[in-house]
């Protein structure tokens, strides 16, 4: 029996409708990506354009203007090379999804200081033979739209953003929501504690403020503490090793 191949990106628009707030990416434009980012993420661009899906949660981004933080904090690292990276989607409080070559996709959390990769081409899951990078990007896409909250509070666990949507209201696709006192330099990191600035500002700003730290994630089967298993930090970026910010 033959199975119909499932379309990238087709089961986000098939739950959440098409982009709100978008704007078009003209072919050329787009096509300056081809061979740099999976083509199902540069068909996209032609067809959808770029905008936000959950009020402004999510957004499908233009890498261009988030490329001179990535190359300020990545300068001299061992292993992550900017240039290779391209950021296609970031969240109402900053953290950016980046597509690279080598490990698929990295999630820079700016807000934690934490940068962690998925690589889900090189794995089985389920019996499901191992994704082509087209899936791996959609199933990046996918795994942020249906199932992760954005910023959680660090005291309640819960997600402050349709607290913070709510009294703030809505953001552009230039502007992100700012935490201060920011949860880095002991703030709470609570509802409260946002405003609206500018994202690639914002961005700029926390790559400054101090070391960020590369995590694995451990499974469960790997020796993984809980029944998810547990990030750990591997090394300090730019360094070899984990060092004292």
């Amino acid at each position: 029996m033959s199975v119909t191949p499932r379309r990238p990106l087709q089961e986000v628009l098939d739950e959440f409708g098409p982009l709100k707030d978008s704007t078009t990416v003209s072919a050329s434009q787009a096509e300056g990506y081809r061979g740099r980012l999976p083509d199902a993420m540069v068909d996209f661009w032609i067809e959808h354009g770029r905008g936000q899906w959950r009020d402004g949660l999510y957004w499908i981004c233009d890498p261009e203007p988030i490329m001179p933080v990535l190359h300020a904090l990545f300068a001299g690292d061992p292993e992550f090379d900017a240039a290779r990276m391209v950021p296609f989607m970031r969240d109402a409080f900053g953290e950016v999804s980046i597509w690279h070559p080598k490990f698929k996709v990295i999630t820079l959390n700016v807000n934690s200081g934490t940068v962690t990769t998925t690589d889900i081409t090189t794995k089985v899951i389920e019996g499901i033979p191992p994704f082509d990078d087209d899936m791996a990007v959609a199933a990046a896409v996918d795994a942020n739209v249906f199932d992760v909250h954005g910023w959680v509070d660090s005291r309640s666990g819960k997600p402050v953003f349709e607290t913070v949507r709510r009294r703030l209201g809505p953001i552009s696709a230039n502007q992100v929501y700012t935490m201060v006192p920011h949860f880095r330099l002991g703030g709470d990191g609570a509802a409260k504690d946002f405003s609206i600035g500018g994202f690639i500002e914002y961005l700029g700003v926390l790559t400054q403020m101090g070391s960020f730290t590369f995590e694995r994630y451990v499974d469960p089967k790997e020796g993984g503490r809980g029944a998810f298993g547990h990030l750990e930090a591997v090394r300090t970026i730019g360094h070899d090793r984990l060092i004292d910010n």
